[in-house]
């Protein structure tokens, strides 16, 4: 996995000489942040992975991250248990939990130490509603603040990756695809494009209404990385690529894809999250349908990786969760 550090926005040799040049006691203050999208799976009690027993599993993998900004996908009634056991065990004091779906069925929730100076109201109109989408505003140490955004996005059926996992494994056996090019497109642009469109261009300029603080999104699209399956990374696919379309509305509207950005190998880190499971086995293609996104002045990538291994104490058995975890660690500077 290389490691890199990128700054939204770009980079250029003139900024950084810059930096290099102004005194020390000069240079803005940083907060370094880290950031946790991670689909829980039915609150972390799902009956393949031991029910109610992988919860405290799942807690502890929560506490050995020690994330300053959880956001929680398929929380699903363990909201309490989840804050309690990061303020317990983290060592970044106490951690508060906002929901976001109101609905019983409280699918996104966000978990942060820092203080929250607003929850921003539940998306109005359009095809979103706040069981895909909400956030949150947060005053950093430093005292600037950001703002933090979660997010799941419903899949298709027959779902993207299992038609491009499908039709690799044909080609690696010499046999015909069974989906065309159009028809996984199509599976990408019927039901993950119009969803991410409208959080990306209607609800989230809406709630921000002009704020211009870094921006961090993160959760569960149900979609491959568009930018993964370029034709210009094809020979990392059996020589597949496809036009997919719905990640790319997140980047064109000025954001980074964390993980790629500090791991810009789509060959050698591919930071498959879909899935840890190994009733998934059978799959050749290693699908990222996870991200966490950055936005904003002074915010710079120090690192992102993915997580799909149990504690070594908690060794043998399954992961927590049908979905990796992505953790980024990000630096926020005035």
């Amino acid at each position: 996995m290389s490691r890199v550090t990128w700054m939204a926005g770009g980079l250029s040799a003139l900024l950084l000489a810059a930096v290099a040049a102004t005194p020390a006691h000069a240079r803005p203050v940083a907060d370094d942040v880290r950031v946790l999208a991670w689909n829980i799976w039915h609150g972390g009690k799902d009956p393949a992975v031991g029910g109610e027993k992988n919860l405290p599993l799942l807690i502890d993998q929560l506490v050995d991250i020690s994330p300053d900004v959880f956001l929680a996908v398929e929380t699903y009634g363990s909201a309490e248990e989840i804050r309690a056991g990061l303020s317990a065990g983290a060592g970044k004091g106490d951690y508060t939990a906002t929901r976001i779906t109101s609905r019983s069925a409280d699918n996104l929730w966000i978990f942060t130490h820092y203080p929250i100076t607003q929850a921003y109201p539940k998306p109005v109109g359009g095809i979103i509603n706040d069981f895909y989408f909400g956030g949150i505003r947060v005053k950093l140490p430093s005292g600037r603040e950001a703002n933090f955004f979660d997010t799941w996005v419903n899949y298709s059926d027959p779902w993207v990756g299992d038609m491009i996992d499908a039709n690799a494994a044909a080609v690696k056996k010499g046999e015909p695809k069974p989906y065309s090019d159009e028809d996984v497109v199509k599976a990408d642009t019927t039901v993950q494009l119009p969803q991410v469109t409208d959080i990306i261009k209607n609800h989230l300029p809406t709630m921000l209404a002009g704020n211009t603080d870094p921006v961090i999104l993160g959760g569960d699209l149900n979609t491959l990385s568009a930018a993964d399956w370029t034709k210009g990374s094809a020979h990392c696919h059996y020589g597949l690529s496809y036009d997919l379309q719905a990640t790319d509305v997140v980047t064109d509207a000025g954001f980074v894809d964390t993980y790629r950005a500090a791991n810009r190998n789509v060959c050698k880190s591919p930071g498959k999250t879909w899935s840890p499971q190994p009733d998934y086995d059978y799959m050749i293609t290693k699908d990222r349908i996870d991200f966490i996104f950055a936005k904003g002045k002074g915010v710079k990538v120090r690192d992102s990786f993915t997580v799909d291994d149990r504690l070594p104490a908690h060794q043998p058995g399954k992961f927590y969760s049908d979905h990796a975890a992505v953790v980024t660690d990000l630096e926020i500077s005035h």
